[in-house]
């Protein structure tokens, strides 16, 4: 028999064995039971008791202690990350669906997890995405999502973003990108000659695939000086294409489950190719990319590849450390996926839209007529972008569809926010570190703001160009989207040069110009975002866009 007071001195003095969640200090723990039975079942039972009491008093705190204590939302939710893990990891990138709700519940401004705040107000864009005049740091877990830690749009600290943006800015000014017309129309030729063929064969073109292997191209030629050319393979390389969908597919997992990104990067590339076949594949392609950018480094050439972006990194001011190979790599992944799957991902709707509103397409033809004489001319971005329909189509599609879906967390490090509830007048301080957010879907799918918000009206943009105000499908601020003026350039000149040519099928058969017709492609099944994985996602088993060409 042992006193109370020896009970508690020995379980004290044993406590830390039992909570060291490392594996080796499991083992410790274990030897400590051959010498100590009778300490170590006392441990056990003070972990017993005191870890729910831990959670307990946490729980506690976050709900009415925290400085976040006074943002409304759900009370689980800010207890505890779970809630959101269980929409997001569990069902499925689902938890965006889940804040419009909240939204609607419990007004503009929530409480989403015990870390970060959701507001749907296009009225505190501006505060969340401040200018040049504020510092804005990135929330720090971002980096976990796409396993890129290193690169730009994962760094957190603003004056280290501020330093590596400036070191390829230039490279994305719209008359930098103006010079890329070449290029784009190459792909332009390209994808129109793939439609001609497919309407002697017969083909089915899922134009998902088409799309990315079109802005794959563009923007590996612009990063590299060496173009992936899926658009010259049969089938587009999709064994690739679906490689990446299966990594974005684990951005949720990765972002809750910290040490599975360390684990799977530290593991053998055998046993990467079996837990995660697509990641390997990823990082196989990676190795092209970085073996790409030494080739740019190690040129006797001084002016090899001095057209290209890794060219601009590799001779800019950046100190040494910045350009590493390793660092590179992040930065090389980050810019083909964000140059590829975001901007063929938005063609792929336009065209369904297009397709399914006629009498939008119709106006737009009639626009793209006048402008363009010859329907066999590939069109010229300066011929195309000031049409205002067009600008005002690619808005719509650009609202109505954004290609990045998940959160844009921001973080003011120094100074409080404030938000003021136009509804209720009510005031709420945001503490300095903390996580504010947008989603552009949320926010552009607020009917209080876009009126229809899930119909394709392009004719809204012509009728209130106020409404730019609140589109942040590029996000705002000093970390938006850095490749907007090539996307914007892709986005004009490919929609222009396939329906300048293409007409909706009418079914008469007596139509004299090519037209494209939708197969087997449902807005529910085959457009609409059924989840968020950074990107969006439909419905399990879909195809996506798929049309038939005839000519």
């Amino acid at each position: 028999m042992i006193s109370y007071g020896q009970f508690l001195e020995k379980s004290l003095e044993n406590f830390t064995y039992a909570t060291i969640l490392d594996g080796t200090g499991i083992l410790r723990g274990f030897e400590q039971w051959k010498e100590k039975d009778l300490t170590s079942a006392v441990t056990l039972s003070i972990v017993a008791v005191g870890w729910p009491v831990f959670c307990i008093c946490g729980a506690i705190y976050r709900l009415y202690f925290d400085p976040l204590a006074k943002i409304p939302g759900p009370k689980l939710a800010a207890m505890t990350t779970w809630y959101e893990a269980y929409y997001d990891v569990w069902l499925g990138g689902k938890y965006i669906f889940k804040i419009a709700e909240l939204h609607k519940e419990y007004g503009p401004l929530i409480r989403i997890n015990p870390h970060e705040i959701h507001c749907n107000d296009p009225n505190f864009i501006d505060d969340i995405f401040p200018g040049a005049t504020k510092k804005t740091n990135k929330y720090r877990f971002t980096g976990r999502r796409t396993m890129t830690k290193n690169s730009m749009v994962a760094t957190i600290q603003h004056d280290v973003h501020r330093q590596r943006r400036g070191a390829v800015a230039n490279f994305f000014s719209s008359a930098r990108i103006r010079k890329l017309e070449p290029i784009i129309t190459i792909s332009l030729e390209k994808i129109l000659g793939r439609m001609e063929s497919a309407s002697k064969t017969g083909e089915v073109m899922s134009l998902n695939y088409v799309f990315k292997a079109a802005t794959s191209d563009i923007i590996t030629k612009y990063a590299f000086g060496n173009s992936t050319n899926f658009l010259d393979y049969p089938d587009y390389n999709m064994p690739f294409m679906k490689a990446v969908d299966s990594v974005f597919k684990m951005n949720h997992a990765l972002m809750h489950f910290p040490w599975l990104g360390p684990l799977l990067e530290a593991s053998p590339r055998w046993f990467c190719r079996i837990l995660a076949p697509g990641l390997f594949d990823l990082m196989k392609m990676q190795e092209v990319w970085k073996a790409q950018v030494e080739d740019i480094r190690n040129s006797p050439d001084p002016d090899a590849g001095k057209d290209t972006i890794f060219y601009g990194i590799l001779h800019s001011n950046l100190p040494p450390e910045e350009k590493t190979t390793a660092r590179l790599g992040h930065e090389a992944q980050l810019t083909v996926l964000a140059g590829q799957d975001t901007t063929g991902t938005t063609l792929s709707f336009a065209v369904f839209e297009l397709l399914a509103n006629p009498a939008s397409l119709k106006k737009l033809r009639a626009e793209l007529v006048a402008a363009i004489h010859e329907p066999k001319v590939v069109p010229t971005y300066s011929q195309v972008e000031a049409l205002p329909y067009l600008g005002a189509v690619v808005q719509e599609i650009l609202r109505l569809h954004p290609s990045v879906v998940s959160r844009l967390p921001r973080v003011s490090p120094y100074e409080d926010v404030v938000y003021k509830n136009s509804q209720t007048g009510e005031d709420y301080n945001i503490p300095a570190g903390t996580s504010m957010n947008m989603t552009t879907w949320v926010l552009h799918t607020n009917p209080e703001v876009f009126q229809d918000p899930f119909e394709f009206i392009p004719e809204r943009w012509i009728e209130n160009p106020r409404l730019d105000k609140s589109l942040i499908a590029f996000a705002k601020g000093t970390r938006n989207c850095l490749g907007m003026n090539l996307a914007r350039q892709e986005l004009f000149t490919i929609i222009a040069g396939i329906f300048r040519k293409y007409d909706l099928y009418d079914g008469t058969g007596t139509q004299t110009c090519p037209t494209l017709e939708l197969y087997d492609t449902e807005r529910a099944r085959d457009v609409d975002m059924n989840s968020d994985m950074i990107i969006p996602y439909p419905a399990e088993g879909s195809h996506g866009v798929r049309v038939v060409v005839r000519h």
